[in-house]
């Protein structure tokens, strides 16, 4: 059973996988090495909301990589017709290979628990609670077939989602609000639907959901990594000497770090069931991230690093020169800034991702804090009393203590100071924002008393 705990409101630093920063860097230095064009169709996919953003940013990290190895053509054509990312050439070793993500969107649109979650909260503000307080537990299903077993959550289609909850919940929820109940509650539990609500508004902002691991493969041809190599296997068809897929990970749990089971595949397992069914494949790369946190009090930001899986086929002389290779192209790889599960749902959004909103230092005669929020504040879209919160007007909503930064310079304005000098604190490519350093003098005579 899976468990998450979140906030109704929420805050996350980061956009996609990798800093803004860092990819913009590669995009310009990209164009010297495939054209205009080639980085102008990637530009244009980084720059549209969706799940094409994680592979447009794969793309871009993997070119780059492979351009400061060897020689690298992009988009050239085969008898085919199609066109792969990458033509490699360092001059020992030659290969044709298209990059591609995989992720779970299909498997999280038949089991929409995260929706279920979002419509109950908006639902209920219809009754006047407060933000947060929902715990929804998924029941579910199994189907098992002479090839193994697979895992449904037992819930409407995501398409009658809404009606469900409008029909079939909220009704429970105000007769029960009506009668004085503290707790609200509602469970329904047939050979199609599984579902357990309550709702305690003590325990606002604070949701969870739970549920059975629905996304765990069983099958090695019959799951979302193996669906997206294979797409990329047959577009290759046709292409001369050494052929590969380069996938990278954008939200797929096969490619998830867990404990060998006897239960579920590995991601490993079905690169090599790819390279079995398809022999004009020489070699598969899966990227992920990997993070390891060293201690969590006093919490501290976890450290992360691109883990690559190279498959090949058992005993391929190829494999010692590909390792080379590819060691080599992850060493230009920026540092991931986030995980494929949060970089996948930042991804879908619009606009840009938070900096270090709500971050502040103080020290003696200095004030310290983000770049970015204070250009809000400036422009009027934020005070500082949001406390960097991403969703504004959801957290005005919220009981939430002064701000810190606020009451500093409150202090420094009725001691009679004024700033002597101000100054940025630029960070490097793979942080998202900069400081803004202000130092305050003596007392000015111009706002305080005679001395």
């Amino acid at each position: 059973m899976i468990r998450i705990l979140y906030t109704s409101t929420k805050y996350e630093i980061g956009f996609m996988i990798f800093a803004r920063r860092a990819l913009q860097r590669r995009l310009r230095e990209l164009r010297a090495k495939i054209g205009d064009s080639a980085v102008d169709g990637i530009v244009a996919r980084l720059n549209l909301p969706g799940r094409d953003r994680v592979a447009a940013m794969w793309e871009v990290v993997v070119l780059h990589g492979l351009a400061e190895c060897g020689n690298l053509v992009s988009e050239q054509p085969l008898p085919s017709g199609r066109r792969p990312d990458a033509w490699f050439d360092n001059g020992r070793l030659r290969f044709t290979a298209d990059v591609t993500t995989a992720s779970d969107e299909g498997l999280d649109k038949q089991n929409p628990y995260s929706k279920l979650s979002d419509l109950i909260e908006r639902a209920k503000g219809k009754l006047g609670l407060p933000i947060g307080g929902v715990d929804v537990q998924v029941h579910s299903r199994t189907h098992e077939s002479s090839r193994g077993k697979r895992t449904f959550l037992k819930l409407p289609p995501v398409g009658r989602l809404e009606s469900f909850v409008q029909d079939n919940l909220m009704p429970r929820f105000r007769e029960q609000l009506d009668a004085g109940e503290a707790v609200l509650r509602a469970s329904i539990d047939d050979d199609q639907l599984g579902i357990e609500v309550a709702i305690d508004p003590s325990k606002s902002p604070y949701s969870s959901v739970g549920f059975t691991a629905y996304n765990l493969p069983t099958i090695k041809d019959r799951n979302p990594l193996y669906s997206a190599l294979k797409e990329k296997a047959e577009q290759l068809h046709g292409a001369d000497g050494i052929t590969g897929v380069i996938l990278g990970d954008g939200d797929c749990a096969a490619l998830a770090e867990r404990e060998a089971s006897q239960h579920y595949v590995s991601a490993d397992a079905i690169a090599r069931e790819l390279l079995r069914q398809y022999s004009s494949v020489n070699f598969v790369l899966l990227l992920t991230i990997r993070e390891k946190r060293w201690h969590y009090f006093p919490p501290n930001d976890p450290r992360r690093r691109v883990h690559p899986i190279l498959v090949c086929r058992e005993g391929d002389p190829l494999r010692t020169e590909l390792e080379a290779i590819f060691g080599a192209m992850l060493e230009q790889f920026p540092p991931p800034v986030m995980m494929p599960k949060n970089g996948s749902l930042r991804a879908r959004e619009k606009g840009f991702d938070s900096g270090h909103h709500g971050a502040y230092q103080l020290e003696g005669c200095k004030i310290r804090m983000s770049s970015r929020e204070l250009m809000e504040v400036l422009a009027g879209l934020r005070t500082l009393d949001d406390n960097g919160a991403r969703n504004v007007e959801a957290s005005r909503r919220l009981p939430s203590a002064p701000n810190p930064t606020k009451q500093a310079f409150l202090r420094k304005l009725l001691d009679g100071r004024l700033p002597v000098r101000i100054s940025v604190d630029e960070t490097g490519e793979n942080d998202n924002d900069d400081w803004i350093e202000f130092e305050f003098g003596e007392a000015d005579a111009a706002i305080a008393p005679f001395e």
